[in-house]
């Protein structure tokens, strides 16, 4: 890999320093920061895309953009692609939702914020996607290509196209400033939301121990995280990093865990049951389609993509040219492995620490049990399982517990 590059290992440091000084007390008392960093990159692409549109050659990128191309619906990687980059735009899977979730009051309309924030989320991809492509249709105007030439995949298009349309602009160096302010706050809201996924699941799993020190544990999972991202600031970091993000951030471990996550919401703990928690919750049932979507239509969907994954792979490459050998591919399948081999492991050390036979065990490891937990520093937790009959209790007393 190299050696490293200080002054890349610099900005990675001073990346994880302005989460830690964000996430320290909680991402939930962060409110007017991440109402900023939010709002912030909204205002800039609103400007670039005026400038964008009105750039020559733009219709032409932005037909690009918009014209659909029916015959990639027979493509398995392009429903692989829609699928996972789906599941990554959205948080779900790595626990975000969950933990920014659990911070809400219990009978707050969370049906209405997912409704929005899908919208939101859905949108700000297409008009992003409308600013690029104008930009790009630009550039294939100047250079006398096609958009499909200049049109390049992965992480640095976002380098390549709008500081053409910063250039553009006047006074550009102070828009130049603005726009890669904009790619720092749109990286660091990402790392907010994970890092608070992983500090909340573990102080709300390990109450007792870890809630009076939540500061310093937050601050120990940034320095770990900090020195496992140091590989990626050497000289060949970019070749770990396309092997992160094609193993771990997305493909098959994240269709995995999203699979067994969506098994053991709908069919163990039971899609009637969430139906009842949500009545008690906002007063009103969903739409049976989430019923659908919950019980048959996400899971077939999830093992179809997998499927499609493994009987039809792609090689690994960087940049088009660079193919990974096969060592590297198993370097990123170990990746892939750190993230599912958990679950597994976990239900094999539940099968062998049950008592009864091998029937009873699966039965008891399927059966949904609720251990309420206090939260108040130094409680105890308890020992009793709470049947699940009404659940909305179960949730209520749970919700109201952490609140």
């Amino acid at each position: 890999v190299g050696s490293l590059r200080p002054e890349l290992a610099l900005y990675l440091l001073l990346a994880w320093f302005l989460v830690y000084i964000v996430i320290w007390r909680g991402l939930h008392q962060s409110g007017k920061i991440i109402w900023c960093t939010a709002l912030f990159p909204y205002l800039i692409l609103f400007i670039l895309f005026i400038r964008g549109v009105t750039l020559e050659g733009a219709s032409e990128g932005l037909l690009y953009y918009l014209r659909p191309d029916w015959s990639k619906l027979k493509d398995p990687r392009v429903w692989i692609t829609a699928g996972t980059q789906v599941l990554f735009s959205y948080g779900i899977g790595i626990g975000a939702n969950v933990a920014l979730g659990s911070y809400n009051k219990y009978n707050h309309n969370f049906y209405r914020d997912s409704m929005i924030v899908c919208s939101i989320c859905s949108g700000t991809s297409l008009f992003a996607g409308l600013v690029i492509f104008s930009v790009l249709g630009h550039m294939a105007h100047l250079q006398g290509k096609d958009v499909s030439e200049v049109a390049r995949s992965g992480p640095g298009l976002a380098f390549l196209a709008y500081p053409e349309m910063v250039v553009q602009l006047p006074f550009a160096p102070v828009w130049a400033v603005l726009f890669f302010l904009m790619l720092i706050v749109l990286g660091i809201d990402s790392q907010f939301c994970t890092v608070e996924a992983l500090v909340t699941g573990l102080v709300d799993e390990f109450a007792s121990t870890l809630r009076p020190y939540r500061r310093l544990f937050t601050l120990s999972v940034v320095v770990i995280q900090f020195l496992l991202g140091l590989p990626l600031v050497t000289q060949g970091g970019m070749y770990i990093f396309q092997l992160m993000d094609f193993f771990s951030a997305s493909g098959v471990s994240l269709l995995t865990v999203v699979f067994f996550e969506i098994v053991g919401f709908a069919w163990i703990y039971g899609a009637k049951r969430i139906y009842a928690n949500i009545k008690d919750m906002v007063g009103f049932t969903p739409n049976k389609y989430f019923f659908f979507c919950w019980l048959f239509a996400a899971p077939c969907v999830i093992v179809g993509m997998l499927v499609f994954y493994i009987a039809v792979p792609e090689p690994v490459m960087y940049s088009d040219h660079y193919v990974y050998p096969w060592w590297g591919e198993m370097i990123g399948w170990g990746m892939a492995l750190a993230s599912i081999i958990w679950i597994p492991t976990y239900a094999i050390y539940y099968l062998w620490n049950s008592s009864g036979t091998l029937l009873e065990r699966i039965k008891k490891g399927v059966t949904p049990q609720v251990v309420p937990r206090k939260v108040q520093e130094g409680s105890p937790t308890s020992d009793e399982s709470l049947a699940l009959e009404p659940p909305t209790n179960i949730v209520r007393v749970l919700l109201q517990e952490k609140s």
